[in-house]
């Protein structure tokens, strides 16, 4: 079952394209940052429209990027503290979604546009602010049996190739809205977790920086049957150290679900899957505290509320 986790691992993600490349425009002049609905900030700078939604932009939200021009753009790209999110196509708009980390500080921000010119790389700033959001503390109970889990040998390895399959780019239309896995409330993203005679739990899952929890925890019954979020393409389904029975989908341009700690793993890599299509049970495997299923939302990479994307989509 992990042989498919390996396969894309090597790949890299290869394949995948953003804003298609066509003919680039200099930017040469700044009109300045004009007056726009609350929390959308539109600058205009030669041909070029920028308008970003920064009304998510808090840590674990989503800042929202659009552009117009008069003329055909080049490849785009946004970035946001280091993070770059790729152009799409939205209704013919080129728009990128710029994931905020849980663990980003609140305060003036600066968010860059990159555009391919015919003499190199064009880049504007645009000042924005990112919102504080509370995130309450939370301290896990882990077992003997858990924390002497954590040392494994496969567990750093496992979190390495997850680290790999989470960086996947494809270029598919956009999902839609996406739609909890299970029919219950659930909890927990962002919080800042401590966890029993344990340190960096949350960095050992997916080998990214930070102990801010990056899912939603579901308390169901083992067995209760877990749905596609929206149609995607199963990138691993299978065993993980930590994280349990695992399902990892490609919803497209760079939003990832995973599905984790399940009893029953129903989808196999490579499949394609409608939304709401049953891809296994819930469970209690790997570092599950409880019976329960976690959903994590990637966002090119990097872990977002996905309360906050869902309605994007």
């Amino acid at each position: 079952m992990n042989g498919g986790l390996d396969a894309v691992a090597a790949a890299g993600g290869r394949g995948s394209r953003p804003w298609p490349a066509l003919v680039a425009l200099g930017l040469v002049t700044c009109a300045g940052i004009t007056e726009a609905p609350a929390q959308e900030i539109v600058r205009r700078v030669g041909r070029v429209t920028f308008r970003v939604d920064a009304s998510q932009a808090f840590p674990g939200g989503v800042v929202v990027v659009r552009l117009g021009s008069r003329g055909r753009l080049g490849a785009a790209w946004a970035l946001l503290d280091g993070r770059r999110g790729a152009f799409y196509s939205d209704r013919g708009v080129p728009r990128a979604l710029v994931p905020v980390a849980a663990s980003a500080e609140a305060g003036p921000a600066t968010l860059g546009v990159a555009i391919a010119a015919r003499r190199g790389e064009q880049r504007v700033s645009i000042p924005i602010t990112i919102a504080s959001r509370d995130y309450q503390p939370r301290y896990v109970f882990l077992s003997e049996d858990e924390r002497a889990r954590l040392g494994r040998p496969e567990a750093a390895h496992d979190g390495r190739r997850l680290l790999a399959v989470l960086r996947t780019e494809s270029p598919k239309p956009a999902p839609g809205l996406l739609l909890p896995p299970v029919g219950t409330t659930g909890n927990g993203f962002g919080e800042p977790r401590t966890y029993t005679g344990a340190a960096d739990v949350e960095s050992r899952i997916d080998a990214l920086h930070g102990e801010r929890h990056r899912g939603i925890d579901y308390a169901v019954p083992v067995g209760t049957p877990v749905r596609a979020p929206a149609a995607g393409t199963v990138l691993f389904a299978g065993p993980l150290a930590l994280s349990g029975e695992t399902v990892v989908i490609d919803h497209g341009q760079g939003v990832l679900s995973v599905l984790q700690h399940l009893s029953r793993v129903d989808a196999r890599t490579g499949d394609p899957v409608p939304a709401s299509a049953i891809v296994g049970l819930s469970g209690d495997t790997g570092l599950a505290p409880e019976p329960m299923l976690q959903w994590r939302v990637y966002l090119h990479g990097v872990a977002v509320d996905p309360t906050v994307l869902g309605p994007l989509l």
